[in-house]
């Protein structure tokens, strides 16, 4: 079961919103396709509007009951076409669009199966045509969709009802009012606003909603006295809607159920790549599901192997080896694409660790096409870093010398980290425009890790200039020290010159402001050799 690709893009659908939300609307519906726009949820405040009751009876649902989704494949045959250079579902539901001048048309919500569609000349015109046997792949698009087609024109490849999960979700809809699919159902009869800044406190314990790496458009927050929930809905374009619930016996029975579904079942492990026998390994450790996926930019687990690899070390073990388990800061971006087989399996990280190789060098060799511990083994002894590499182009860069020996040491380096101790800047604009004039210098200190465990240090003053007239023009300079104290004299000289540069450049202004708005580009960035 690989469910940890992201989750299908979520279509429009019905999104009720309780009437003293903060929103003015209470009520959305899908949006006919145009070809001349994306598909939209458009805004009703009186679900009686003949709008709304056009959308209802177009799609064959409301939103207040979950319809079943299927992923289909279609042949484009028997589609309607309202135009030469469109075809879409009866329904609306755009399906691919073109302009007279393009080659090939452009999909909305499908991709192509099988076959070519193109855009081509025929006696009627230029329009979109297709090979013969050819499918469209449409994810997720719910039964009501279809009601119109001929039955032989699809045939289904996927049910949501085949979800183990499925019956879950069903429930949660009904009961908490989250999402189903493209749907988002009136809020339960006993909502209730949540008190003001609830979410500042730490008395909420965040629920699991959906298996882990899945979108579930929808967070439920539960106190710690298990007597309320908050519910959290998010819209097809990124609108919400917030609001709490008693927590009754039929709610509690069902979170229970939720989080063992979505927290700590087979399906759950399967959902970030670990297999039966490395899910029963960890059941009983602090390996969840959850933090499988927190793991998942560093490593994965598939079999029982992996699992007795990655728990046979502490965390403290591993980050020793350079591999962090810890939960970064940009977990969120890291894992946004996050999927088991861009990473080493533990068991491989495992043996990369012993040969001295840490997760950023792992990473980084995979990026580079490196398949096996084997061959990342052997591409480590002869391939320079990323930190070595920045160090060569550091050293390359400056116009003061590095000593040979520093240089010959730097290009074994494992690690690198930069931190900026000083920056001053000054930019000049026009009030309005791109058009000015800057200077600037920075004093960052640079520490490279080696192989053998030790440590170098430079220190980099770098300045530089920009100028925007009827062209842009830049230039900085760099200048590496070795010790501290030779960087800080040069920072102080190289910032007491650039700010009496700064001054006379400003002076050459006011001086020929009568010929031109802005003096000409600075001559270059300056350093000051120690």
């Amino acid at each position: 079961m690989h469910t940890w690709k992201n989750h299908r893009p979520l279509r429009a659908g019905f999104h009720w919103q309780p009437t003293w939300s903060l929103s003015p609307y209470s009520v959305h519906a899908p949006s006919p396709y145009s070809a001349s726009s994306v598909e939209t949820e458009a805004r009703f405040t009186d679900h009686a509007d003949p709008g709304f009751e056009e959308s209802v009876a177009r799609l064959g649902r409301d939103g207040r009951r979950p319809v079943e989704h299927l992923d289909i494949l279609l042949s484009p045959d028997r589609l309607h076409r309202p135009s030469p250079l469109t075809f879409s579902l009866p329904t609306g539901e755009l399906l691919a669009s073109a302009q007279p001048d393009w080659r090939a048309p452009q999909l909305h919500g499908c991709a192509l199966h099988t076959g070519e569609l193109s855009v081509g000349e025929t006696s009627e015109g230029r329009r979109i045509t297709w090979t013969p046997a050819t499918l469209l792949l449409i994810e997720d698009i719910p039964r009501t969709s279809l009601d119109s087609l001929p039955a032989d024109s699809f045939s289904v490849v996927r049910s949501g009802d085949s979800d183990p999960a499925d019956a879950l979700r069903r429930q949660a809809f009904a009961l908490l009012g989250t999402r189903y699919h493209s749907d988002i159902p009136p809020a339960p009869d006993d909502a209730f606003p949540p008190e003001p800044g609830w979410e500042n406190s730490r008395g909420f314990e965040h629920l699991a909603t959906e298996y882990p790496g899945l979108s579930s458009a929808a967070e439920v927050f539960m106190d710690e006295q298990r007597s309320t929930l908050i519910v959290r809905r998010f819209g097809y374009d990124g609108r919400g809607t917030e609001y709490a619930l008693s927590l009754t016996r039929e709610r509690a029975d069902l979170v229970d159920r939720m989080v063992e579904e979505y927290g700590h079942s087979l399906t759950a492990y399967a959902s970030v790549g670990a297999g039966q026998d490395a899910a029963r390994s960890l059941l009983s450790t602090p390996w969840t599901p959850a933090a499988l996926r927190r793991l998942l930019p560093v490593l994965h687990v598939e079999d029982a192997d992996d699992a007795a690899h990655l728990t046979v070390r502490s965390a403290e073990e591993w980050l020793r080896d350079g591999w962090d388990l810890r939960t970064p800061n940009n977990a969120h971006a890291l894992l946004q694409n996050a999927d088991p087989r861009q990473s080493w399996r533990a068991s491989e990280a495992a043996a990369l660790a012993a040969a001295g190789i840490s997760a950023d060098r792992a990473h980084e060799l995979r990026s580079a096409g490196c398949r096996s511990v084997e061959t990342a083994v052997a591409a480590h002894a002869r391939r320079p870093t990323a930190a070595a590499r920045q160090a060569r182009e550091l050293v390359e860069s400056s116009q003061t010398p590095v000593p040979d020996e520093i240089s010959t040491q730097l290009a074994q380096a494992q690690e690198h980290q930069a931190r900026e101790v000083e920056t001053w800047r000054r930019d000049h604009r026009r009030s309005c425009g791109p058009e000015g004039w800057g200077v600037w210098a920075s004093l960052t200190h640079h520490t490279f890790s080696l192989r053998d465990g030790t440590v170098r240090s430079l220190w980099d003053v770098t300045n530089g200039w920009w100028a925007i007239s009827d062209e842009g023009e830049e230039g900085q300079s760099c200048c590496l020290f070795t010790d501290e104290h030779g960087a800080g004299d040069s920072w102080r000289s190289t910032l007491s010159a650039l700010q009496e540069y700064e001054q006379e450049l400003l002076q050459e202004h006011h001086g020929v402001q009568q010929r031109s708005d802005f003096p000409e580009a600075p001559a270059g960035p300056y350093c000051a050799d120690y």
